[in-house]
């Protein structure tokens, strides 16, 4: 039995893969750009099921199953998937056409508020609760994904001439060439920085924790989603992705919240000096990753023009803010 479903996917094909007590109910929810998530009811109990657009590398799938199941052996604050295993007794399905899937328990709870200060500051201590946690793992597979201070060799093929070719495609990616220049600028001087951001302490990172990655009850953080970027980084990389999260343009409030979120984090965990100091450079390497990647998805024709065109705006913006506005008291 099934509930909303897509006029494209066939949901029933991959869902026979698991073995469900009851009958089952297929409920819509938002998915993100990278994956096709649905909330399935089962009797009393309820899965989220996750379907991968962006891959088709199973070895992916299985090594963020592994980093989940090494965190949960582990006394932890805060809840992290768990896969459910198929009828072939592996956490990952794979269909006739290699499209990937996983099942996952449900974990019961709100998406967190940006506009909640104390969510902003649980985040903040999630964060470097998590960076404890995956400090202690250490999973047999390698990481697949590439640290952010690799970011030339991630991006070889997005250099400045093929993105400011994506300009052709509309008149307002057309408008906003010197704002790719802009952000080629500050990509060409991060480029002499990435020597020594590979030299800070290094460990698995979620990657991607954001606050929409998170689940919340009453004013706490209570789950952490979506390990599927999970790498070798440096630690504090995963604390410069948050704070970018939260610069806004706009948000005239998102300074005194960032400052809430660094009270968070630092009440778990005491940054070194020089980890301090190369703050700024990581969180510019998030916003230039972030423009980078969805300049090669509308060149791979996966999203429309006026994404890319929101996310250059919102980088730029953002390396713009910390030239101007960063400062040595934040951390």
């Amino acid at each position: 039995m099934l509930g909303k479903l897509s006029s494209i996917i066939d949901f029933t094909a991959y869902l026979d893969n698991y073995k469900f007590q009851e009958r089952y109910v297929v409920e819509n929810r938002e998915s993100g750009m990278n994956n096709t998530t649905r909330i399935i009811t089962s009797g009393d109990r309820k899965f989220v099921f996750r379907i991968y657009n962006n891959h088709k590398d199973p070895d992916i799938v299985r090594l963020e199953h592994e980093v989940l199941q090494q965190l949960n052996e582990q006394e932890l604050s805060f809840q992290v998937p768990v896969p459910v295993y198929n009828k072939c007794g592996d956490t990952v399905s794979i269909a006739p056409d290699g499209t990937l899937s996983a099942l996952f328990d449900y974990i019961e709870g709100d998406r967190p508020s940006i506009a909640n200060e104390r969510h902003v500051y649980a985040l903040g201590h999630t964060a470097a609760k998590l960076t404890e946690a995956l400090g202690k793992i250490d999973p047999k597979r390698k990481p697949l994904y590439s640290p952010y201070y690799s970011l030339e060799d991630t991006y070889a093929s997005m250099d400045l001439d093929s993105f400011l070719s994506l300009t052709v495609r509309s008149t307002a990616l057309a408008a906003r060439k010197p704002d790719i220049l802009a952000l080629h600028e500050e990509r060409e001087r991060l480029i002499l920085t990435c020597r020594e951001l590979a030299l800070l302490p290094q460990q698995w990172i979620h990657g991607d924790l954001v606050f929409n990655n998170t689940v919340s009850h009453d004013d706490d953080i209570i789950g952490v989603l979506d390990f599927e970027f999970a790498t070798i980084d440096a630690r504090v990389m995963e604390l410069a992705v948050i704070i970018v999260d939260l610069i806004k343009p706009g948000d005239p409030h998102f300074e005194s919240k960032l400052k809430l979120l660094l009270h968070g984090y630092q009440a778990g965990i005491q940054l070194s000096e020089e980890e301090r100091k190369q703050l700024p450079a990581l969180m510019k390497l998030r916003l230039l990753d972030v423009a980078l990647h969805f300049a090669v998805r509308l060149r791979d024709n996966l999203d429309e023009t006026e994404i890319l065109c929101g996310i250059i705006d919102q980088s730029l913006f953002g390396c713009n803010w910390i030239n101007d506005h960063w400062e040595a008291d934040y951390t």
